[in-house]
């Protein structure tokens, strides 16, 4: 279930759509996959309105314009230009990536207690930025992210249901070059360094020795066009 090429839900879902979803992938599960899937997997990141899907503006994320703004504000559209100074060239226009609100996660909530009760599996593939912390965003917009934690339960079919607890497996995708303004967001001055620790069992080298006794992991790759940088662990 993926969001980057289209939209998902920002308004709550009642009981007749989540049943309605459930029987929808049964029939299409019977019909047009030979009853071969097991379940589904919510890959929900982030996407543009409508009018930017159909490429009348594009997505895009600055920091300052962007990431001091609540999933409210973020939900209802934030527009901006950008220009390269060109003559004569037109400036784009871009409007800020919607992340999960707390409507989303209610309809991933009430979809996955459905789907689990009709006994197929759930699998969740978040953002980083989406499921990092136990602590309470106490930022006055709600804009430090973590939305699968921080909404992760709702009230379906009469009870308390949390999305992570009911689902298979997740699956941490670490965007190295997208923070969603945490780091900028952030009152620790140390949040988002890069210290360079070592640990005494994990040095942050590369060898290829292959030997067992000799541990050690990727710190850095380029491709053949010098193009690349992205770090490890």
């Amino acid at each position: 279930m993926g969001s980057w090429c289209t939209s998902f839900p920002l308004k709550e879902w009642t009981e007749d759509d989540f049943q309605g979803f459930t029987s929808y992938f049964q029939e299409i599960r019977t019909k047009d996959f030979g009853g071969n899937l097991d379940g589904i997997d919510w890959d929900w990141e982030g996407y543009c309105s409508e009018v930017c899907l159909k490429g009348n503006c594009k997505c895009g994320w600055d920091d300052k314009i962007c990431g001091t703004k609540s999933p409210e504000e973020l939900k209802a559209g934030v527009k901006y230009t950008v220009s390269d100074n060109s003559p004569g060239k037109p400036k784009d226009e871009y409007e800020c990536y919607i992340l999960p609100t707390k409507e989303t996660v209610q309809v991933m909530t009430g979809v996955t207690h459905h789907m689990k009760e009709a006994g197929f599996i759930v699998t969740l593939a978040p953002m980083s930025t989406a499921v990092y912390t136990s602590e309470e965003d106490k930022s006055e917009k709600q804009y430090m992210r973590n939305e699968f934690v921080k909404w992760r339960k709702h009230w379906i079919q009469g009870e308390q249901r949390d999305l992570l607890q009911m689902a298979d497996s997740m699956l941490l995708q670490w965007y190295s070059g997208f923070d969603a303004a945490l780091c900028q967001n952030s009152k620790d001055p140390k949040a988002c360094t890069c210290d360079n620790i070592e640990l005494e069992d994990y040095p942050n080298i590369y060898n290829n020795t292959r030997d067992p006794k000799i541990p050690g992991v990727f710190y850095n790759y380029f491709a053949e066009d010098d193009f690349g940088g992205n770090m490890y662990p």
